[in-house]
């Protein structure tokens, strides 16, 4: 879902009643294959790099060491290429005791659910991958800016099993000793068909 000339604040993305927060009818739903996301920005400050500093993304992210590699285990959907000035994560969960296992496990009180990158400067983009009428559509209001939506999944009230799936599938992904040991659903309305509380956490791979 592409919105342009939309913002939206942290406040907003936090909150499962937000007004201005679309329907979910109005997704475009993809295939499950590889994405691309090609930004053409403005001609970045000279002496600038380009490079968004792994210092920057936000503590409360459950990072891991730089240089682990990924492994063939899971594919990657969506790709994007351009030069980010900042990174939020608005959205956080409680790390509970118990509630995971493993030497990779956070060490944090709270993790990140969502992510808000940010570029600066966007002039273009090209969504490969994804059907006509998405691509041009794309293409034609980009340059008023706006948020382009990601959700991995339709929101809908998941189940143990689910959340077991998606923490396994993250450690298989990057090799690490890391399980979900919670054995009783923790159902809520925010759960519900909302944008708040999707699956456990997620881990960013430096």
């Amino acid at each position: 879902m592409f919105l342009p000339g939309v913002w939206f604040s942290d406040a907003e993305l936090q909150d499962p009643k937000c007004e201005r927060w679309p329907e979910p009818e109005s997704f475009s739903l993809l295939d499950s294959h590889s994405y691309t996301i090609d930004l053409k920005q403005e001609l970045a400050r000279k002496g600038n790099d380009g490079a968004f500093p792994v210092s920057s993304i936000p503590d409360t992210n459950h990072k891991i060491r730089p240089g682990r590699k990924l492994s063939h285990e899971w594919s990657i959907h969506i790709a994007v290429n351009g030069q980010m000035s900042n990174w939020t994560s608005p959205c956080l969960a409680d790390v509970k005791p118990g509630l995971f296992h493993g030497s990779d496990s956070p060490t944090t009180s709270k993790v990140a659910l969502t992510h808000r990158l940010t570029y600066t400067g966007v002039t273009g983009a090209e969504f490969c991958g994804v059907s006509t009428e998405a691509k041009e559509y794309l293409k034609a209001n980009i340059s008023k800016g706006g948020t382009l939506i990601v959700l991995g999944e339709l929101p809908y009230h998941s189940t143990l099993a689910h959340e077991r799936q998606a923490i396994d599938a993250l450690a298989k992904l990057a090799g690490l000793d890391l399980r979900l040991l919670a054995t009783t659903p923790t159902p809520k309305a925010t759960k519900v068909m909302s944008h708040v509380d999707p699956c456990y956490h997620s881990i960013v791979v430096a």
